[in-house]
């Protein structure tokens, strides 16, 4: 959310009124150092890129992991450290207790389900985007409006199967979306957008399948590394493809919305199968596997806890909902006004390779287990790198 904050004010936005922005980076971490931008800025989103491994793809050697190494710094992403928040704080600039998605499955009181944010559909239904109706508006959703519903001129750059999805839709609300089909096609659509003689004040482009390995297969070192080669050599065909003079004047900041931790079958704890925790909830296991959001059902917390604590594996914590709003774990305030609701009573941190599962009646049984997960606070998770510099930097040495 900080360096959404940044980029927006180095391309030249302002915010007169509506709910507050975040704080941009600390002056020793923007990019910008605080001015405008001379040219058009790419944000390249990179799903599970966390520093951890940006660390791993520097240990093998590789020249163009040596490049961005050397323009890397790492940072924080938002907690929870998941996609849904973290991509909503970075279209709007503000932290997850205040534009209110705060987990992959959370609570909606407009709708009284837990809903798979992804989706935009109950979690345990078959098919998407069915809490999407023919008046639904983003601000059902969020409590604050997109960055480029304040006048940031952008596109936004990302798969072409998420067109016109409700979660694509709250995301570049205002923005001008550009589909892609293949990372060859990311790769023509970015240099098209920089090459445009008027181009966009900003691109935000997203990449999906460095998460989707580390999830089938787990953050694997060799995965991981070849996964960042490639997409480290698109960015340096984007470089030669565009014009000297664009690249030169062009600036890329690339990051990741979480790093992720190895996740274990034997390690899960499956709440559904629990009676003693069924016995206790008023609905069903909301967040992530690895930070849970459950509410209790009338006057059992304190019975819920105590069923926690006796199923749950050496390390995990459990932390009242309302502390953990104080401590800031969600951002500051003001929060969302729904916020309460949302998360419930507790939430329950477990750590790795340790998950939380739970099956909602009558939905089918899960096709296979994720071994790579997110979601929580552990430095794997929260931290990822924040590689910048001009476009110019990023291309092969001979175009430098």
């Amino acid at each position: 959310m900080n360096l959404a904050v940044s980029v927006f004010r180095a391309a030249g936005g302002r915010v007169s009124a509506g709910p507050p922005l975040a704080p941009g980076l600390d002056a020793d971490l923007d990019p910008f150092a605080g001015s405008t931008a001379p040219g058009p800025i790419v944000v390249l989103l990179v799903d599970g890129f966390g520093h951890a491994q940006l660390k791993d793809w520097r240990s093998t050697g590789s020249r163009r992991a040596h490049t961005w190494s050397g323009l890397a710094r790492p940072i924080t992403t938002v907690f929870p450290s998941t996609t849904t928040a973290a991509l909503t704080s970075l279209s709007t600039g503000t932290p997850p207790a205040r534009h209110g998605l705060v987990g992959y499955r959370q609570y909606l009181p407009r709708y009284g389900v837990v809903a798979d944010l992804l989706k935009m559909s109950p979690v345990g239904v078959a098919g998407r985007d069915l809490l999407i109706g023919p008046r639904w508006r983003p601000s059902d959703l969020s409590g604050v409006p997109t960055l480029f519903r304040r006048g940031l001129r952008a596109s936004a750059l990302t798969r072409e199967q998420f067109r016109g999805t409700g979660f694509t839709r709250l995301l570049y609300d205002g923005a001008e979306f550009v589909g892609y089909a293949t990372g060859t096609d990311l790769a023509r659509g970015l240099a098209q957008l920089l090459g445009r003689r008027n181009p966009p004040k900003v691109v935000f482009a997203y990449w999906d399948e460095l998460d989707t390995i580390q999830h089938l297969r787990g953050p694997d070192r060799g995965l991981t590394s070849l996964e960042l080669e490639r997409v480290a050599h698109l960015v340096e065909h984007v470089a030669g493809a565009v014009p000297e003079r664009r690249r030169r004047s062009a600036r890329v900041v690339i990051s990741g919305d979480h790093g992720q931790v190895p996740a274990t079958v034997r390690s899960r704890v499956r709440l559904d199968a629990i009676p003693s925790i069924v016995a206790e909830l008023a609905r069903p296991l909301a967040g992530d596997r690895r930070a849970g959001f459950l509410l209790a059902r009338p006057g059992r917390v304190t019975a819920l806890r105590a069923a926690l604590g006796r199923v749950l594996p050496t390390g995990a914590r459990v932390v009242g909902m309302r502390d953990a709003l104080r401590a800031g774990l969600f951002g500051p305030p003001p929060f969302h006004p729904e916020i309460d609701q949302r998360l419930g009573d507790l939430l329950v941190l477990v750590p790795s390779p340790a998950g939380l599962t739970y099956r909602t009646p009558g939905s089918a049984l899960a096709s296979r287990h994720l071994f790579g997960a997110h979601g929580g606070l552990e430095p794997d998770e929260l931290v990822v790198p924040l590689v910048a510099g001009p476009l110019s930097a990023f291309a092969s040495p001979r175009k430098r």
